[in-house]
């Protein structure tokens, strides 16, 4: 099911404070911060990839060890958390500093 651009300009207003972009594929929104794909935005939620952040509330599912899917699913509930913004940013970090460790 695509995603409703208002929805994704949400996300974006509320992650505003940091370089994210989204850009449209699959039928939802990829998620980009300093240039690392964070995260999907679909339907009215983002799914964060899980990089261990652990600050984050209790009601966050985090997947199990063994789930295909390694993402966090985030509702738009969440979308003007302090700790969101937060997240993203630490999760872009993590990727890239993963990402340089391999070349």
């Amino acid at each position: 099911m695509a995603s409703d651009e208002g929805i994704v300009q949400t996300w974006l207003e509320h992650l505003s404070c940091l370089h994210v972009e989204a850009k449209k594929m699959f039928g939802c929104y990829c998620l980009y911060c300093d240039g690392q794909a964070v995260g999907w935005i679909h339907d009215s939620v983002l799914s964060l990839r899980e990089v261990g952040l652990d600050y984050l509330p209790d009601d966050i599912k985090r997947p199990k060890k063994n789930d295909k899917v390694q993402e966090l699913v985030i509702p738009l509930d969440y979308a003007n958390a302090d700790w969101l913004s937060r997240a993203v940013q630490d999760t872009a970090d993590y990727r890239k500093g993963k990402s340089e460790t391999l070349l």
